[in-house]
Formats: C-alpha cells, sequence, structure tokens
C-alpha cells in the first residue's frame, strides 16, 4: 500500500517537436515584421500627439534619441513580440514558458555566468580604451542626456534595463533558439545564428558596438545551451544593460 497519498502529476511532454529550420526563421521574420510595425504604429501615434500639441515640433530624427519616445515605443511595442512568438509555440502546441525555457537556473550555473560576463565586459571596455575608442556609445548619451524629468528617468531605466532583456531574450534564445537548435545545424548553428541576428538588429550603433554585441550574444547563447535557462540570459542581459546605463550616467552626470 502506497503511504504517500498525493500521486504526483505526470511530467508534460509536448504534442510535436520544434518548428523546423525554415518555419522558425519565417516564423522568427513574421514576428519580427509584427513588432516592427507595432513600434512604427506607436511612433507614427507620438508624432501625430507632438504635432497636435506642439505645431511644428515633430521630427522623427529627435525622437529616436529622446527617452520617453524611446521608452514608450519599447515598452508598448515588446508585448506583441512576445505575443506573437507565444502564438507560434500554442500553434506548435507547446506552452510558451517550455518553448523559451523560462526555468531556473542552478545558483553555479548563475555564479559561472555573472562570472563570464563580467570579465567580457571589463574586456570590452579596456579594449575601447585602448583603442581610443568612447567606452559609451554616443546614442546611449544622447538618450539619457533627453531626460527632463525623474518619471523620464524611470521609463528609460525600465525600457533598457528590464523590457529590452526579457523581450529579446524570450525572441532570440527563446523561441528562435529552440528551433535552430534541433535542426540539422544543431547548438552551435543556432549560438552563431541568433547572435548575429541579435547583433544586426541593433542599427543605432556603429560596427564595433555591434561586434561587441555579438561576442555577448555567443556568450548568451552557448550558456543557454550550457543551462538549458532562458531566464539565466534574461538575468545577464539584464547586468549587461544596467552596466551601461550606471556607466552612461557617470559620464554625463560626472565625467563630462
Amino acid at each position: 500500500m502506497n503511504d504517500n497519498p498525493i500521486t504526483p502529476a505526470p511530467a508534460w511532454t509536448p504534442p510535436q517537436p520544434p518548428w523546423g529550420f525554415y518555419e522558425t526563421i519565417g516564423l522568427g521574420v513574421v514576428t519580427f515584421i509584427l513588432w516592427f510595425a507595432a513600434q512604427m504604429a506607436i511612433v507614427v501615434c507620438l508624432l501625430m500627439w507632438q504635432e497636435a500639441t506642439e505645431p511644428g515640433s515633430s521630427d522623427i530624427a529627435k525622437m529616436m534619441t529622446d527617452a520617453v519616445s524611446l521608452s514608450v515605443v519599447t515598452i508598448l511595442g515588446s508585448p506583441v513580440w512576445i505575443g506573437a512568438a507565444a502564438i507560434a509555440a500554442r500553434w506548435r502546441g507547446w506552452r510558451l514558458r517550455d518553448y523559451v525555457a523560462l526555468v531556473p537556473p542552478r545558483r553555479r550555473e548563475l555564479i559561472f555566468s555573472i562570472a563570464c560576463l563580467l570579465v567580457l565586459l571589463v574586456a570590452s571596455d579596456l579594449l575601447s580604451y585602448a583603442l581610443g575608442r568612447d567606452v559609451i556609445p554616443p546614442f546611449m548619451i544622447e538618450a539619457y542626456n533627453s531626460v527632463r524629468t525623474p518619471t523620464a528617468m524611470v521609463l528609460l531605466f525600465a525600457a533598457i534595463v528590464v523590457v529590452a532583456p526579457v523581450c529579446e531574450e524570450i525572441a532570440f534564445r527563446g523561441f528562435l533558439f529552440r528551433g535552430l537548435s534541433t535542426s540539422r545545424y544543431g547548438a552551435t548553428g543556432g549560438v552563431l545564428l541568433t547572435a548575429a541576428a541579435w547583433s544586426l538588429m541593433h542599427v543605432q550603433y556603429d560596427w564595433f558596438v555591434i561586434c561587441e554585441i555579438f561576442l555577448l550574444g555567443l556568450l548568451f547563447g552557448w550558456l543557454r545551451w550550457a543551462s538549458g535557462s532562458t531566464l539565466l540570459t534574461i538575468v545577464l542581459h539584464m547586468i549587461a544593460n544596467f552596466s551601461a546605463f550606471v556607466e552612461t550616467a557617470i559620464k554625463v552626470e560626472w565625467l563630462s
């Protein structure tokens, strides 16, 4: 007789394998287009509102480095990308958290990963300094300088340090990596392709920063594969962006 009155629930297994290589690429492009379209719609709404409140003041180039506008576009646009990925996962019969591996990492994995990240960030800053480059990209300086109120600062912090890492990691190390790593290209192909796609998305930066982002993508992809956790890369991405935010604040507030 079983003394334990509770029968463990059977482990959940997906009814189908993940999307294949070409399906993953196609769905990735579709979800990106939906996200981009949502952001453009938000930009248009912001321009119309600005023109209505201050005729002749609308300037899309200026808006692209304005803290409030950037924050609003990021915060409101990100759920579209996540939602599209969730629909694609459900279409395949998976729950989103399982498809994109939203599982907590082990403590030793977290400590090791943070150590790796810090080494890469310090090395990147030292290389920039050695080459005579500014450690902080001009885009970030302009965005920070556009902050006018405490509310704008909170919005910018939330967009950069919280919302963007969650959205991008679910999209790249979550959805895309799942399909690419289980294709014939394997984990190596998944790591390389997601890192390349993620870095090339950051068109606001120059080639040097894009290369730095690519290296970060390689690290995140490897750790995602080794740990099986996208929550881990979300935390790492948040730390990286927090570090960049703090460095920007120090540069603007005390070193300018």
